[in-house]
């Protein structure tokens, strides 16, 4: 299974599993996975904030192994919803995200502000991004199931913590490609939630996002794409290509090894083309004895132009000069 898969087979069955995979958690389950990753790249770098010269409100939600069924309850299939802002200003990019991600009885809350500033470098920008803010991390220990129920020593309720949070990354990009790379969690916090062994700690993780345009005619555009993520231990990959015609519909496919092929597909709407629906769906090919055969992920993205600084500009017309 691939880095964010390892653990997202959760089933409930008996405590002493539960602790158990919440004990490995934050190597396999820290950070939800997009298969719409490169029209919201501002999740995996700071850096990427403001890149595309607009300012983008992006809201996206996730339903991975999609019917999945636990033994109790309402199974232990992921949900994950992703709002996200950024601005340009000038050679400056600001950006924000807030996500929620759930697991069974385990949640992640993430808040993020972010900064990058832009270096005019031979035929591009070079930009240098970081970002901080809060991780909150919880476990409801009430949708657990214990093999010997009454148990003392088993924690009851909600029990939640939360800590700092910091992230870095830079990123290169011409109107032809775009190259980044960053750093997530640095801060590596730990989460007891409730137990004295266990430190759960959120791992560091590196991203390396490409991309390029390639142009055919005036209204056919090719883009492959790339992400490449890691601990260090272990490794996903994912990649394809996305076609554009003019300007307005887009479809593409993608494959994450060792897991899904990816079909998807947008149309950008309105007279400027500033709302944007894209849609993406999962066939899972690997792994399916632990996962149902779908996951699926739609995004909502409004955009309005880059806000202009410096005082306005006085417009003259030939009936009143002045």
């Amino acid at each position: 299974m691939t880095l964010t898969f390892m653990m997202r087979t959760f089933t409930s069955r008996t405590l002493a599993v539960a602790l158990l995979l919440l004990t490995h958690w934050a190597f396999g389950q820290q950070d939800p996975q997009f298969s719409l990753f490169s029209l919201n790249q501002i999740y995996y770098n700071p850096a990427a904030s403001g890149a595309d010269g607009l300012t983008r409100f992006q809201l996206t939600h996730r339903s991975q192994y999609a019917g999945y069924q636990g033994t109790f309850d309402d199974g232990g299939a992921a949900s994950t919803q992703l709002f996200s802002l950024s601005v340009p200003i000038k050679n400056i990019g600001i950006g924000f995200y807030a996500l929620n991600d759930r697991l069974g009885p385990l949640t992640n809350q993430d808040f993020q502000l972010s900064a990058a500033y832009r270096i005019p470098l031979t035929n591009g920008n070079f930009a240098v991004g970081a970002r901080a803010g809060m991780y909150r991390r919880a476990i409801d220990y009430n949708r657990l199931r214990p093999g010997e129920p009454g148990d003392p020593l088993i924690q009851t309720g909600v029990v939640s913590e939360i800590h700092p949070d910091a992230s870095v990354g830079v990123r290169y990009e011409t109107s032809a490609y775009y190259v980044g790379l960053s750093a997530t969690h640095l801060l590596r916090a730990k989460y007891k939630l409730g137990s004295e062994t266990a430190t759960n700690p959120l791992v560091p993780t590196y991203y390396l996002n490409a991309g390029m345009l390639l142009e055919f005619g005036y209204l056919l555009d090719i883009q492959p794409i790339f992400l490449v993520k890691t601990d260090l231990n272990e490794f996903s990959v994912e990649g394809g290509a996305m076609a554009t015609y003019n300007e307005r519909y887009w479809g593409g496919v993608t494959y994450r090894h060792q897991d899904a092929i990816i079909v998807m597909a947008g149309i950008n709407l309105m007279r400027d083309q500033s709302l944007r629906l894209s849609g993406a769906y999962d066939i899972v090919v690997g792994g399916t004895t632990v996962k149902t055969p779908t996951s699926y992920e739609v995004l909502l993205s409004y955009a309005l132009p880059a806000p202009k600084m410096g005082k306005k500009t006085i417009v003259r017309t030939p009936r009143f000069r002045f």
